[in-house]
């Protein structure tokens, strides 16, 4: 019997691939996302963080591994820079958490996931109460620890986002890429200066 399998695509630095075909496999060290978000590396840090909590509880994560890869059913959310290659990975399903990635933009953004529009507006009334237009301004000082502490409870809701979530905006996460599980790669495509 073989293991049931899913094809992802992630766009990646050519530093992985090589450190895949070296080692047999990539984890993300924190230090690469400080690296490549700069000052906006708070926001990163603070949506990382709350993942790698909370997904660790669903799929055990190894201690090797300081974030998630991000992938894509779909190759064209793939973000591919002049120097990224796309690499295809076909992975044991079990190792692979899927969400809506529609949902993981809105937590990147700090945003208050609601059960639904009623519930965002009440939310957001509730915001406006005590003088604030959004959410960032709960993340970026010590100030308003309840509110900040709704909106990161609300974001437990990525996790039952890929139900009825049509494939094309699926994300999926996992904790490492292993070079068996790699099938296929391309370079980005030249630019036309035509």
């Amino acid at each position: 019997m073989t293991e049931a399998t899913v094809t992802l695509y992630t766009a990646q630095s050519p530093i992985v691939l090589e450190t895949i075909e070296r080692d047999g496999v990539s984890r993300v060290r924190l230090a690469y996302v400080d690296k490549k978000y700069g000052d906006t590396v708070w926001i990163f840090r603070e949506a990382y963080s709350f993942f790698r909590e909370q997904a660790s509880g669903i799929l055990p994560c190894p201690a090797e591994a300081e974030s998630a890869v991000w992938l894509y059913r779909d190759s064209r959310w793939c973000f591919m820079t002049p120097d990224s290659v796309l690499m295809t990975f076909r992975i044991p399903q079990e190792q692979v958490l899927f969400f809506d990635h529609r949902v993981w933009n809105r937590i990147l953004n700090l945003e208050y996931l609601g059960k639904d529009e009623k519930d965002e507006e009440r939310f957001e009334k509730e915001l406006k109460n005590i003088g604030l237009s959004g959410t960032h301004k709960l993340f970026s000082t010590s100030f308003y620890p309840m509110q900040r502490r709704k909106v990161r409870d609300s974001w437990k809701r990525l996790f039952t986002s890929a139900e009825g979530c049509p494939e094309e905006y699926l994300q999926a996460a996992v904790w490492e890429l292993r070079k068996e599980w790699l099938v296929d790669v391309k370079n980005a495509p030249e630019k036309n200066n035509e």
